[in-house]
């Protein structure tokens, strides 16, 4: 397990790191649509940091209304003085920040959410609000 605490420093920016947001064509308007909403979370890492991303896509199925994917990253400065104690290429750091770092997971939904709900709302329509927690990934149902 990722000591958090120990190998990074206090100072984590959040960021908004990429929104794409498609409008489509219905196949079928009559049709019932799926909503489908995918999260992911990534992690890369160079020196002085490690970067984590949490994306969350919505699709349909049948493909039509919108597609839209928003990415939130935090940025995790290495602690200098314990970077070198632990082999990193070893370590599944997405998985261990999603187990470890509920709070910090937590405020990238939040914000995730947030924007999806403002972008979704943009023509006029009810917001879609996507809850604030991890989707089921059996299921990618909210």
């Amino acid at each position: 397990m990722l000591d958090f605490n120990r190998y990074f420093l206090p100072d984590r920016r959040i960021f908004l790191d990429n929104v794409q947001y498609e409008t489509l064509q219905a196949t079928n308007p009559k049709e019932s649509s799926k909503l489908n909403c995918k999260d992911t979370i990534l992690a890369q890492r160079n020196d002085k940091c490690v970067k984590i991303n949490f994306n969350r896509t919505l699709t349909f199925t049948p493909e039509g209304i919108f597609r839209l994917s928003v990415t939130f990253g935090v940025l995790l400065p290495l602690n200098p003085a314990t970077k070198e104690e632990i082999d990193w290429n070893g370590i599944d750091i997405a998985a261990s920040f999603r187990e470890n770092c509920g709070s910090l997971l937590s405020a990238l939904m939040s914000r995730t959410s947030l924007l999806i709900s403002q972008i979704t709302s943009s023509t006029g329509q009810n917001p879609l609000v996507t809850p604030a927690a991890p989707v089921n990934e059996a299921t990618g149902k909210i």
